[in-house]
């Protein structure tokens, strides 16, 4: 009789082991994911940030200029810089002024005006000369 009363309390002590090891996993994956669900989230508004100042970018007035010339939305934080290249075309970057992602859309340049091109929309610099690129993020 008394070895039956000390398997069951063994067992009630198994379990609770168990669950306090279960439970000390679950809390330790769940602060692991939290870093991951923050890294996201800031990708996520850093994107929004460069799309935003992308599209601000292409409904401004840009003078005629060589090299890289750059616009500020202190209110929304975002910048917009247009590289003016031969004929009339033109590369405009747009990103948040306190984010590192930057998105690049191709553009054909009429007077002031720009006009996006079509499947010219891309997440990385495309030009052979990165400090170039470089140069107008200022990141």
């Amino acid at each position: 009789m008394n070895q039956a009363g000390n398997s069951t309390l063994g067992m009630v002590l198994m379990v609770l082991l168990m669950g306090g090891l279960t439970l000390q996993a679950t809390r330790t994956r769940l602060a692991q994911d939290m870093v991951l669900v923050a890294d996201e989230q800031h990708y996520h508004q850093d994107f929004w940030q460069a799309a935003g100042a992308l599209q601000w970018g292409t409904v401004q007035h840009w003078p005629h200029s060589q090299g890289w010339q750059c616009q500020d939305w202190a209110a929304e934080k975002w910048r917009s810089c247009l590289l003016r290249m031969e004929g009339d075309n033109g590369l405009l970057q747009g990103h948040g002024t306190e984010r590192e992602l930057a998105l690049w859309h191709w553009v054909s340049i009429q007077g002031n005006q720009l006009k996006p091109r079509a499947q010219g929309w891309i997440d990385y610099c495309p030009l052979a000369d990165a400090a170039l690129c470089q140069a107008a993020t200022g990141i």
